[in-house]
């Protein structure tokens, strides 16, 4: 065998056996996949949101009414829950998280039918956008069936056919999602996205260990210069973990639930694979370059963490700031997501697929190699050992107290979670959402006719904020094709005889083909085409004021977004993921903390000492949390300030359940890169057990116990509620008082005379300064 194969060998078998021996290794290469996976299927596993509770106030106590309420009883959508007498009381229940929506029969509705205008309005809360439009819309839908025999009535006492008080119908397939299921959509996005995260931590650990004291020149000098079989043979195993479990992901979703691959699967595995690759080398190249591995996670949980939210699946980037456009194209997971859309919701043809194979495969060569000439440089340098330390004295609560703060300047890792993090972040996630709505989204027209109508239909789709007509063409496959190669959102079919047709009272329908890799955009389209048909057929009858008038005196459905009046997706979302990131980096950084203090075998800290630091954090993450819910809220123009003195009243007690579980959860290791590595892959998983996007009442009830277990679940329903809704505090007080438990829960464990989280890990003998420290 050659001296680069036995190199390669010698490595290849270190960090397999690293990988099976070191428990924090195994944990995030095999449990903390298997966790979050299944936990992931056990919450999207109804894929259709069923049994939405909702509202009725009926003022009006008519045949109509009655019968509306009827279908929203039947409806296999909602849970008509309550029927209040008044709105204010149904707003009460809306704030309380008891319905999403809430449909409103004002006062002498029905008697003013065909007289005057007349409107149904259906208040959807817009501070959990999905689920409360949902609601909303199927609201919506029930009305319109109980109202079709007024109408009808109508036209026969008129002598006309009951048809031409109506548009021509908007009929929507969505093309390789037709359930509209949240399982396919949201399973692939975050299944991949947490896998790329975990990937990236766990093969920045295993580049670690070639690195002594930010140099590579031990490595060097052992693998005889051939460092590319060392770096090469750290990486492969984790390349290999990872693609399995993405592979057993595609299994799960395709396989077992149904969901089969439209395109082509050998292109989803070679996206995957190519995925996986990319990963693990532009960690190397993080490594390799920085030469610091704190730095080198806190670079990942910037590029990786976030991905999702810049991947361009959920709100399409292309109306929002260049910053966050040019950032999509760079990162790896933007052009995974792409293909994975194409070849395994929509069956995008092969060629598709060749331009982000060939970035992630092109990247992956490239990082690799500029991560090997990296690691060449690095071993002719001195290795150069840092103190870090963070020194307190730990039988006095005002002098831990103080020394927290006064040892953050030094001990950059705590400094980079607490302070970094939180103003970056500030700035940096909002980005991708900045657009707000999905508007200008690219659409194909189908059209053999050019009757005044069909010209008239395609003038109002232009003129429409919501959609951009790229392209008209009198073939069907041909759009199709557009739509599946991604070059289009949707694609709208209007009949041939569409003007005629209208004329006669009998209007065929118009087909709307959407992409249903992508639900945000969905609604966006539908919105747009519905509202240019009413808008197209109101003009063709302005030769029929008689026919107009009623039509226009007919009720009219009208739905209203409450606590988010814009109908914004990053006032919809953002202010959710703030409590994410308000848990998530005081969190690491109490844990960093214990862990580093335990590394330096510094001296346990006493009661005294524990409280101390606890109440420094407390101090951290309030202040954090009110910078948040003030300065950026209202620099960003976010819904805020509903209940301020709840908002800070609520606070310190997220921050003391945060910060305690984050210094329990720091003393199991004895290496703080560790807390990092292990606890940021579950960020995005934590969002969605919050409920903010993906409803309780929609998850199993272990996994929503789970849940409520990390202080950001009752954080979101809390805060949301108190910021965009104006609910008070006794109103999110079944949160508040979670919070409590959970702040006097963790806090009293750290307390504790006998934790075990103030020891030195036993087999710590020495203070390393690199990766030659015990990784325990």
């Amino acid at each position: 065998m050659s001296d680069w194969g036995q190199i390669f060998g010698t490595h290849l078998r270190a960090e397999i056996k690293r990988l099976t021996d070191r428990r924090w290794d195994a944990v995030v290469a095999f449990v903390l996949p298997l966790l979050l996976l299944v936990a992931l299927a056990a919450m999207l596993g109804p894929g259709v949101a069923r049994h939405i509770p909702v509202a009725v106030v009926d003022q009006d106590h008519s045949s109509f009414s009655r019968a509306a309420i009827r279908e929203m009883s039947t409806s296999p959508g909602l849970d008509l829950a309550y029927q209040p007498a008044t709105l204010d009381e149904a707003m009460a229940l809306m704030r309380r998280g008891k319905i999403y929506a809430v449909a409103h029969f004002p006062s002498g509705l029905t008697h003013g039918l065909f007289r005057s205008p007349q409107t149904v309005t259906v208040y959807f809360n817009g501070a959990f956008q999905t689920i409360g439009s949902m609601g909303a819309m199927q609201q919506s839908a029930a009305i319109g069936i109980a109202a079709a025999p007024l109408l009808e009535e109508r036209a026969r006492q008129m002598g006309l056919p009951g048809t031409q008080l109506s548009p021509p119908s908007v009929q929507v397939s969505i093309i390789g999602n037709p359930q509209l299921s949240f399982e396919l959509f949201l399973g692939a996005l975050l299944a991949m996205g947490i896998l790329h995260l975990l990937a990236a931590c766990s093969s920045l650990m295993a580049v670690g260990r070639l690195m002594f004291r930010g140099s590579f020149y031990r490595t060097g000098r052992s693998s005889g210069g051939h460092m590319s079989a060392a770096l090469l043979a750290r990486l492969l195993p984790h390349w290999v973990i990872f693609t399995v479990w993405g592979l057993v992901w595609i299994a799960w979703l395709a396989g077992y639930r149904g969901w089969d691959i439209a395109g082509s699967m050998p292109l989803l595995v070679m996206g995957l694979m190519g995925l996986i690759a990319v990963t693990v080398a532009v960690s190397a190249l993080l490594v390799a370059t920085l030469a610091d591995l704190d730095l080198s996670l806190s670079v990942t949980a910037i590029y990786s963490g976030a991905a999702i939210a810049f991947s361009n699946a959920t709100l399409p980037l292309d109306h929002g700031p260049k910053f966050a456009q040019i950032w999509s194209q760079i990162l790896p997971f933007t052009h995974y997501v792409k293909l994975q859309t194409g070849q395994w919701v929509t069956g995008s043809d092969a060629a598709s697929a060749l331009p982000p194979l060939a970035v992630l495969w092109g990247v992956t060569f490239g990082a690799f190699t500029a991560a090997w000439a990296a690691m060449k440089v690095r071993s002719k340098r001195p290795e150069n050992p840092k103190q870090l330390t963070f020194p307190m004295p730990p039988r006095s609560i005002w002098g831990a107290y103080t020394a927290t703060f006064a040892n953050l300047p030094k001990a950059r890792p705590v400094s980079s979670l607490l302070l970094l993090a939180v103003v970056l972040y500030a700035f940096y996630y909002p980005a991708a959402y900045s657009g707000q709505v999905a508007k200008g989204l690219p659409v194909a027209i189908v059209s053999s006719s050019s009757s005044p109508l069909t010209r008239s239909l395609i003038a109002h789709l232009r003129a429409s904020e919501g959609v951009d007509v790229a392209a008209v063409t009198g073939s069907s496959k041909d759009a199709e094709k557009l739509m599946k190669n991604d070059v289009v959102d949707g694609v709208i079919i209007l009949p041939e005889h569409l003007g005629r047709s209208t004329i006669q009272g009998v209007p065929d329908g118009i087909a709307v083909w959407l992409n249903g890799g992508y639900l945000v955009r969905v609604a966006s389209v539908g919105k747009a085409t519905a509202a240019a048909t009413v808008a197209t057929f109101e003009s063709q009858m302005e030769g029929m004021p008689e026919l107009l008038r009623i039509a226009k005196l007919a009720p009219t459905v009208r739905q209203e977004s409450l606590f988010n009046i814009t109908g914004g997706y990053g006032d919809y979302a953002v202010p959710a993921v703030v409590l994410i990131i308000l848990q998530q980096t005081l969190l690491m950084g109490a844990g960093v903390i214990v862990a580093l203090r335990r590394e330096t075998m510094a001296e346990p800290l006493k009661f005294s000492g524990r409280l101390g630091l606890w109440l420094a954090l407390i101090t951290i993450g309030t202040l954090s949390s009110l910078f948040y819910f003030g300065f950026v809220f209202w620099i960003q123009d976010y819904p805020r300030a509903g209940d301020l003195w709840g908002v800070i009243a609520l606070s310190p007690i997220f921050a003391a359940a945060s910060s305690a579980l984050g210094l329990l959860f720091g003393g199991l290791f004895s290496r703080r890169e560790r807390v990092v590595q292990v606890w940021v892959g579950t960020s995005a998983l934590l969002f969605f057990l919050g409920g903010a996007a993906w409803p309780h009442f929609m998850m199993p009830k272990f996994l929503v116990w789970i849940a409520h277990l990390f202080p950001s679940t009752a954080a979101v329903q809390a805060f949301v509620s108190m910021n965009a809704m104006g609910a008070s505090l006794p109103e999110v007080a079944p949160q508040a008082l979670t919070l409590l438990v959970l702040a006097l829960l963790y806090g009293g464990l750290w307390l504790l005379p006998f934790s075990t989280t103030q020891r030195p890990h036993p087999l710590i003998k020495r203070h390393y300064d690199g990766a030659d420290r015990s990784l325990h």
